[in-house]
């Protein structure tokens, strides 16, 4: 059985930082954003939502930076525990378990690398 995906309060802009670094640095291998859009947009089919729209990876990409928008114009309203929930619900949406373990490594280095400064 597979471990729940959680993102710390605390840690909500550090995950930030790391799901925007994976999703939008060309070489990165971290996260599929459009295999999560296949997968999203066949469920959609599946469960006979004919008409829904076909996602792609730049779906991913926008959420992904309005929310980060969001968090920065706003910052009164979003609140450590809000960003966190916030965050899990879009990796909810667009990320595979694979991608989730590789996430993970990511924030456990960056984690450790701001224990050393």
């Amino acid at each position: 059985m597979a471990r729940r995906r959680e993102i710390r309060p605390g840690e909500a802009t550090l995950w930030l930082g790391v799901l925007l670094d994976a999703a939008f640095d060309p070489t990165s291998k971290t996260l599929n954003l459009a295999r999560s859009a296949e997968i999203a947009s066949q469920a959609a089919q599946d469960q006979g939502m004919t008409g829904a729209l076909r996602l792609t990876a730049r779906d991913g990409q926008s959420q992904l930076l309005a929310l980060a928008s969001d968090f920065v114009n706003y910052p009164e309203e979003y609140g450590d525990r809000r960003r966190a929930e916030l965050l899990l619900g879009w990796v909810e949406r667009w990320m595979q378990p694979e991608d989730w373990a590789r996430l993970q490594a990511r924030v456990r280095k960056r984690r450790s690398h701001q224990m050393l400064f």
